[in-house]
This record gives C-alpha cells, structure tokens and sequence, in this order.
C-alpha cells in the first residue's frame, strides 16, 4: 500500500483583502471628493443666481427713480431735497459750512455714505432711502416678492448735484447779454437741467448678497 503524503497550503498572507481595502480607501477618497466639488459648485452657482438676482433688482429700482423723476419733470413738478431727506425723506443734499477760512465746505450725510458703501443689508427704517414701488406707484409686498424671489423690497435713495451749466456760464444772474429763465438755469433757447446721483440697492434670494448701483441723471426738476 502506497501512502501519499500532499504538502499542505501554504499559509495566507492577507495580501488580497490588504488590496482590496487600499482600493476602498482611494473610492472612499474619490467619492468624498467628487461630493464636496459637487457642494461647492452648488454653493457657488446659487451666489452667482443671488448676486445676478440682486444686481438686476437694484437696475430696476434706479430705472424706476429714472421713471419717477422723469415723469415729475413731465408735470412741472419740484422736488425738496435737504441735508435730512427733504420733505419726502430720501432725497439728500450736502450741508454747507464755513470752513473757517471764509471759504464752503460741504458735509455730507452719514446716511448717505451708509447707503452708498456699507456691505450689508440695511433696514428701511433706518436706511435714509425708499422702498422702490412699481408701476402702480405702490411697494412691493410679499407676493411679489415671492414671485422675484427676493428677500426684500429693493430702495433707492436721490442725492441733488445742482444745477447742470454749459462750460463757462456764470451760476446766477446773466452773461453776455443771454438771459436766464425763471429757475435761473438757462440762456435763451435752452434747457435747465438738474443733475441728481441715484443709488439703489438691492439684495438677492437671501440677505447675504447685496448689490448696489448708482446713476447720475439729468432732468428738468428742480430742487428747491
């Protein structure tokens, strides 16, 4: 009788699973990675979405200021500008004051330059501005605000420039013989024109991103 005697296995080394868990790790890894560049594109499409939104409903407010004093200027109107606000409360002009030296330095409003500059979102009542209305001449309320997906009423504030001059005219009385008109702005044969600084702001789905945008317009209304 013959006996065989068959070598045993030899002993695993674990080198399999070793692998297997190195290529779990590096899909782990891959995966964690593709899910965060995923994230931050999302995060940063929707700053672009509410930074475009914001910059598009601070357009539309100074273009409504454009309308509303284009159509004031339509009806002979005037409008009252002042260091507070004037009558209507957003309409700013410098204040004037001796320098001390006999000269006039002109101070300007820390509302304004709040309104102008500051990065972030400002109330209305404490904003020195004004809600921007819509063709109705009434404020945006929540339902339009649902619709433009804004997360609030967009303002815009006026700033009086003075008074528009063509080169070389004298700023009160007459030159050369050309007479002024009644607002005192004029030659004979042209127009008076006031020069106002419109800054709107405005913000995008959510307060975070906030877009501000100035125009300067010339129209036919003065400031008295």
């Amino acid at each position: 009788m013959n006996t065989r005697i068959h070598p045993l296995p030899n002993p695993q080394q674990g080198a399999v699973l070793f692998v297997a868990l190195v290529f779990l790790v590096l899909i782990t890894l891959l995966g964690l990675t593709a899910s965060s560049t995923s994230i931050l594109q999302e995060r940063m499409t929707g700053g672009l979405r509410n930074g475009q939104m914001g910059l598009m409903a601070a357009e539309t407010a100074a273009r409504g200021a454009e309308v509303w004093l284009w159509n004031l200027a339509g009806n002979n109107g005037h409008i009252n500008c002042g260091y507070n606000g004037g009558d209507n409360g957003f309409c700013y002009a410098p204040q004037t004051a001796d320098d001390g030296s006999g000269n006039t330095t002109y101070i300007s409003n820390p509302l304004v330059t709040a309104f102008r500059t500051k990065p972030t979102w400002i109330a209305n009542s404490g904003s020195g501005g004004t809600d921007y209305s819509n063709g109705s001449n009434a404020a945006l309320n929540a339902s339009s605000l649902g619709t433009a997906k804004l997360a609030q009423v967009p303002q815009y504030m006026l700033e009086s420039r003075g008074q528009v001059l063509p080169p070389g005219a004298p700023t009160n009385g007459q030159a050369g013989g050309q007479g002024r008109d009644s607002q005192g702005g004029r030659y004979t044969g042209s127009q008076s024109l006031f020069s106002y600084r419109i800054t709107a702001r405005a913000t995008g789905g959510n307060d975070g991103a906030v877009s501000v945008v100035e125009s300067t317009f010339g129209t036919g209304v003065p400031s008295n």
